[in-house]
C-alpha cells in the first residue's frame, strides 16, 4: 500500500491527526482476497475507520486499476457546509484539479496548468535553512505509519 500511505497521511492532515477508532480493510491480489497469505503483495485494499469527532473515511488504493489512463488520483471530504474534490486530470501523476463543492454548485480553484515547479521542496528548504531543528510536527508520520499497520491487521495481512 505504498500509494495509500498519502492518501492516510492527507486525510489525518485534513483533519488535524485525530484518534483512528475502528479500522475494516480488505486487500486484493489478482482480484482475489489475500487474507493472511503473506507471500503475495496486494494490488489493490479498501479501508474504511472512523476518527475521533465523528467522521467516516473510506480510502481505496490500487495500482493496478484498469482505469483507461495511467493513475486515477482522487480526494473528496465532504462536510456539513460543502465539501471539495481534488482529482488528477488525464491520468497525470502532477496535474491536480481543485474545486469547492456547496449544495449542488462547484467552483474551481485550481486546475492546470499549475506552475508548481517543486513550490514544496523549495518551502521545505526555506525553513530548514531558517531553523535546522528538529520540527516536532515530524512525528505525526508515526499516525500515518500507525494507520497502515492497522489497515494491514484488519486485512489479516498483519
Amino acid at each position: 500500500m505504498d500509494l495509500g500511505i498519502h492518501l492516510a497521511d492527507l486525510i489525518l492532515w485534513l483533519t488535524g491527526f485525530p484518534k483512528v477508532k475502528g479500522v475494516n480493510a480488505q486487500m486484493f491480489g489478482g482480484g482475489r482476497p489475500l487474507g493472511t497469505k503473506t507471500d503475495e503483495v496486494e494490488d489493490y485494499a479498501v479501508a474504511t475507520f472512523d476518527l475521533a469527532g465523528g467522521a467516516a473515511v473510506r480510502l481505496a488504493c490500487s495500482w493496478r486499476l484498469n482505469a483507461g489512463q495511467d493513475a486515477v488520483i482522487e480526494a473528496s471530504p465532504y462536510g456539513t457546509r460543502g465539501g471539495a474534490s481534488l482529482r488528477n486530470v488525464g491520468g497525470s501523476f502532477y496535474d491536480l484539479e481543485l474545486v469547492h463543492l456547496t449544495g449542488i454548485a462547484c467552483e474551481r480553484l485550481v486546475a492546470p496548468p499549475d506552475d508548481w515547479g517543486g513550490r514544496a521542496a523549495a518551502a521545505w528548504a526555506r525553513r530548514i535553512a531558517e531553523n535546522a531543528r528538529f520540527d516536532p510536527e515530524a512525528r505525526r508520520i508515526l499516525d500515518a505509519s500507525a494507520l497502515i499497520d492497522r489497515i494491514y491487521a484488519a486485512a489479516g495481512a498483519g
